[in-house]
């Protein structure tokens, strides 16, 4: 099993770091271990996610103003802009955006961005944009 450093925002507004083994979008919950404290794990349900951000790390970088638009990461698909429902925007790629998915993958357009991937979930986002497809 491969381990996967995660962040978990949840639509009410919580946030949850750790490490799960067992997400699949296609299965109603996961499992995470909390980062600080280790424990017991913690069962989430896919549908209660905003987003779960896999990480480089947990800590960030809060000073680290990206870029607006799409920076020089090389493409993983078409470009993506998300708008989620509490306001916040993110430029991408996905390779995998599907109509009548749960969610997608979403690639940070900008290299230096602490998120690797983003599994984006379609009932948290206002709007999806795909520009150059006009």
């Amino acid at each position: 099993m491969h381990e996967n450093k995660v962040v978990a925002h949840t639509r009410t507004g919580r946030i949850l770091k750790g490490v799960t083994t067992d997400f699949d979008p296609g299965r109603e919950t996961f499992h995470l271990l909390p980062a600080e404290g280790g424990g017991v794990p913690v069962r989430l349900r896919v549908r209660d996610l905003k987003a779960l951000f896999y990480v480089r790390d947990y800590m960030g970088n809060r000073d680290y103003d990206p870029p607006p638009g799409f920076g020089p990461a090389p493409p993983r698909g078409r470009r993506c802009v998300v708008t989620f429902e509490d306001g916040e925007v993110i430029f991408g790629t996905t390779p995998d955006w599907s109509p009548g998915a749960v969610g997608f993958n979403l690639y940070p357009s900008d290299p230096e961005d602490n998120n690797v991937r983003i599994f984006v979930v379609r009932d948290a986002v206002r709007d999806v944009q795909f520009p150059g497809d006009d």
